[in-house]
């Protein structure tokens, strides 16, 4: 039922319904057009323009022919009476109107059309440009991909997701990993029908305020408010969502056939789409490949090829690298140069795929091999040149580095793993990421997704944590000795780090929940923290709580705390600094060609201040104050 309500909430809102009530409202507005005069005839003939059948051109009553050039009319048409100027880009102020074009059953409102080899069954909406195309064409019912199943993760087919322009990753989450019930999932394939019915209409939109400029064809494809397509070499089956808030941009030799793209997006620089959807701000260029993927929001793909994937949001491929068949809903990961995280195609059929973990960073030049999970080893980091095996990971926080071919007793095949590595020795790599995703997901992505305090990351540390307590010590161990090591090995100390790295971790989320009750209710401020883990919210938060020596009153908590978030802030500040110093060793001008990220830096500081500030007030609040 959920999965409905959100189905019905998300069409009801389409900006693709807007988009189609727009252009069955120019249709029905017969009363205001009127036939061509027989002076305006003649005045267009004189103007160099040509119809074989005038009676089918028809105009708004204070029309006039002065605006209209060169121009070939065929089939029904209908004009605007056009007054004022549009800016051409390049900033170029030029008159509304149709100038050296060819028009075929058309809706023309005041906008400037302006050298189309051929405008065919379009509506263009008003204040719209469309200059220097060699045909924008529409034919027949235009359904796009509304209700279309699209493959993602296994290429076999075995997962699919119904797509619509508008959807969410809320909807395909659901699709995905939470299989519906028949009836239910048989009223959802009747709503997206019918809402394709509503919008599959046989024109195509240049909605208000768009420019398609300098662009060889556009096929089948709605064209939505403000957008601005600049020098793309096709687009075909497509929609593109816009609005004057967030306006879509594609420029630059893009080829865009059968997606979506919602608001906010820009594709660039000879990227190739389709088959895709592309969520709100999503930014794909540089010769990047998207195929058959869907691609959530403020993700960016550059130079790199994604195929079969569900990529979640603030995901990022700046560099040659590849990702096929994976679901990836947690996103907030980075894929480095030359990584290939897609090694299942080495004589054998397509029909394994990876579930990275939230947060996972693939380093330069690794190579991935199918069937791989890693959902629940989120913030874990593969160490450049690593070539890892077919595995399941449940190690948070992890670094997976080259094994050790001479270590006896394990196989040379295996990768050493050192978990809660990133927590407890890579700070600053994870708070830099988390200030990035702040600014890039603002409005669209919430803080809360990519914090490495998540609900589902904090299960996953402390199942991990309680798997580390092993009955027999050895010095090295094996997925035989401990469940989830996939094909890693673990040495005695790295484990005795990893268990002091997950208690710090759970401790400052513990410590944090405590707070938070005193802050709702000062009165509680004075039982001890053992007590108020009872009033703790879910039983995996008590569950949670139970592994820790919690100090013994409310006042030793609040200087705990402090002193690990001071702990944390000085991880961050030592990681800048450790970069800096080696900076300097190897390059003399390193200060001068290296600046400090200042907004970083001030994004630390403040969050450390507001904690602060935060304990102070508790603090301050309390009945003992």
């Amino acid at each position: 039922m959920q999965r409905l309500l959100k189905l019905k909430k998300v069409l009801k809102n389409s900006f693709l319904l807007s988009l189609a009530e727009g252009f069955k409202a120019a249709k029905a507005t017969t009363g205001k057009f009127r036939a061509l005069t027989a002076d305006e005839i003649a005045a267009l003939e004189k103007n160099g323009n040509r119809c074989e059948d005038w009676s089918r051109v028809l105009v708004e009553n204070n029309f006039t022919p002065d605006r209209i050039h060169n121009s070939v009319f065929m089939g029904d048409v209908r004009l605007s009476a056009f007054y004022g100027t549009l800016l051409l880009p390049g900033d170029v102020s030029f008159p509304t109107g149709i100038y050296d074009c060819m028009v075929h059953n058309c809706i023309v409102e005041n906008a400037l059309v302006y050298k189309v080899a051929l405008l065919s069954n379009v509506l263009v909406r008003s204040s719209a440009v469309v200059q220097n195309v060699g045909s924008l064409v529409s034919s027949g019912k235009i359904n796009y991909m509304i209700g279309t199943s699209m493959t993602v993760g296994n290429e076999m087919g075995g997962r699919s997701v119904k797509v619509f322009p508008d959807i969410s990753t809320d909807l395909v989450d659901m699709q995905l990993f939470h299989k519906a019930e028949a009836d239910v999932q048989k009223s959802f394939d009747e709503m997206l029908s019918q809402f394709r019915e509503d919008v599959a209409l046989p024109f195509g939109v240049v909605g208000k305020g768009a420019v398609v400029s300098n662009t060889n064809i556009v096929r089948n494809s709605w064209i939505g408010s403000h957008a601005r397509i600049e020098g793309a070499a096709k687009i075909r089956n497509s929609v593109i969502l816009s609005s004057l808030e967030e306006s879509s941009h594609i420029y630059d030799s893009v080829i865009l056939e059968n997606s979506n793209v919602q608001t906010g997006v820009t594709v660039h620089t000879g990227a190739e789409v389709q088959g895709s959807v592309l969520m709100t701000r999503t930014k794909i260029g540089s010769k990047a490949i998207v195929k058959s993927s869907i691609i959530a929001p403020c993700c960016h793909i550059e130079e790199g090829e994604v195929n079969s994937t569900y990529m979640g949001p603030l995901s990022q491929m700046h560099h040659h690298s590849l990702l096929i068949a994976a679901l990836w809903p947690t996103g907030c990961g980075n894929l480095g140069y030359g990584a290939n995280v897609g090694s299942n195609h080495t004589g054998r059929m397509p029909d394994q795929e990876i579930m990275p973990g939230q947060g996972m960073f693939f380093g330069l030049g690794v190579n991935v091999k199918f069937p791989a999970n890693y959902r629940e080893s989120p913030f874990t980091l593969i160490a450049s040149g690593v070539t890892t095996l077919p595995q399941r990971l449940k190690f948070p926080f992890s670094l997976i580095r080259p094994g050790d071919p001479q270590l006896m007793g394990v196989p040379a095949r295996l990768n050493e793993i050192v978990p809660g590595w990133n927590y407890a020795r890579n700070a600053y790599a994870l708070d830099r990421n988390m200030y990035k995703y702040s600014v890039r997901g603002k409005g669209v992505v919430s803080a809360a997704f990519c914090s490495i305090f998540n609900a589902d990351t904090v299960r996953q540390v402390f199942d991990a944590y309680n798997r580390l307590q092993v009955s027999q010590v050895r010095d090295v161990y094996t997925k035989e000795h401990i469940d989830g090591l996939g094909e890693n090995f673990m040495r005695e100390r790295v484990r005795q780090d990893a268990l002091r790295a997950y208690l710090e971790y759970l401790e400052r989320y513990v410590l944090d929940l405590i707070i938070a009750l005193v802050e709702n209710d000062s009165q509680l401020a004075s039982q001890s923290p053992r007590e108020l883990r009872r009033l703790l919210q879910g039983d995996m938060n008590r569950e949670v709580s139970r592994v820790l020596n919690l100090p013994d009153t409310f006042d030793d908590l609040l200087k705990r705390y402090r002193q690990l978030e001071k702990e944390w802030f000085d991880s961050v500040v030592h990681g800048l600094d450790r970069d800096i110093k080696r900076g300097r060793e190897i390059f003399d001008d390193y200060d001068d060609a290296h600046p400090i990220d200042k907004g970083f830096l001030d994004w630390e500081k403040t969050r450390f201040e507001e904690s602060v500030k935060r304990l102070n007030a508790v603090l301050k609040n309390s009945p003992r104050a």
